[in-house]
C-alpha cells in the first residue's frame, strides 16, 4: 500500500470514529456524562481496529472531549460539535497518529544504542534492580493495576546504566515526549504483558553482556510497542 493511500485509509477510519460516535449522540444512546461502550465493542461496531480507535480516544481525551476513569470505563464529557467541528477533530486524531509515528522512530533511533551500551557496562546492582522492577511489573499486571510508572523506570535505570551522562540528562529532558508513546489510551492489557516480555529479553541480553543482543532486543521491543498501538497485530 502506498503511503498515500495509507494515510486516506486512516483517515477514513478516524473519520468513521467520529461520525459514529456524534451518530450515538444524535440518537440518544450517548450524551454527555455517559460511559462509552468497551473498546472491543465499539472497534467492532465501528468497523474499525482498535489502534486506530486507542489514537482516536487519545486525541479526543486531551481535546476534554471523553476522559478515562481508572478502572471504571471511558467517559463521553461533552458533545463533539461542541467542542471541535468534525473535520478539525479527525485532522487533529491524524496529527495525533503521524506524531507518534515520528516519537516511536526517534526511539529507535536512540534507545537500541542505549541498550548496547548498557549491555558492556551495566553494574550486577543495575541488573538486579531492572529484575526486581519486571518482576513488580508483571505483578501489578497480574493484580489489574496500572504498569506505566515501572516501564517507565525500567528505561529510565537501562539509560543510567549505559555510563554516559549526556544521555541521562536528554532523556530526562525529554521524558514527558517519550512518555506520550506510553499513554493510557494506547494501552491494551496484550500490549503491557508484551512490555513485560521484551524487558526481560532485553535483561537476557544484559546479563550475557552481549552487545548485539540487546540492540537487537530493544529494537525490536519498540517495534512490537509500535504494532500494538496501531493495530497490526492480532489482539484476543
Amino acid at each position: 500500500m502506498s503511503a498515500v493511500a495509507s494515510r486516506e485509509e486512516k483517515k477514513y477510519a478516524y473519520t468513521a470514529i467520529v461520525e459514529r460516535i456524534r451518530g450515538m449522540i444524535a440518537n440518544g444512546e450517548l450524551a454527555p456524562g455517559d460511559r462509552l461502550p468497551p473498546e472491543r465493542r465499539l472497534a467492532e461496531a465501528f468497523g474499525v481496529s482498535r489502534g486506530s480507535l486507542r489514537q482516536a480516544f487519545q486525541a479526543l481525551a486531551e481535546r476534554k472531549i471523553i476522559e478515562s476513569r481508572q478502572g471504571d470505563g471511558t467517559y463521553l464529557l461533552t458533545t463533539l460539535d461542541a467542542a471541535l467541528p468534525g473535520e478539525a477533530i479527525v485532522e487533529a486524531i491524524g496529527k495525533q497518529g503521524s506524531f507518534l509515528h515520528d516519537l516511536l522512530e526517534f526511539r529507535q533511533l536512540l534507545e537500541p544504542q542505549i541498550a548496547a551500551l548498557a549491555a558492556k557496562r551495566i553494574t550486577p546492582e543495575i541488573l538486579d534492580r531492572l529484575k526486581i522492577l519486571v518482576c513488580d511489573q508483571q505483578r501489578a499486571l497480574t493484580a489489574g493495576r496500572e504498569d506505566d510508572a515501572f516501564d517507565v523506570e525500567f528505561h529510565r535505570l537501562l539509560a543510567e546504566s549505559a555510563d554516559n551522562r549526556v544521555v541521562v540528562q536528554v532523556l530526562a529532558i525529554l521524558q514527558s515526549i517519550l512518555n506520550q508513546s506510553r499513554s493510557t489510551w494506547l494501552q491494551s492489557r496484550e500490549r503491557r504483558y508484551a512490555s513485560v516480555t521484551g524487558h526481560l529479553r532485553i535483561i537476557d541480553a544484559l546479563e550475557a553482556g552481549d552487545a548485539d543482543a540487546a540492540f537487537l532486543a530493544m529494537q525490536a521491543h519498540i517495534a512490537e510497542i509500535e504494532r500494538y498501538i496501531f493495530g497490526e497485530l492480532q489482539e484476543d
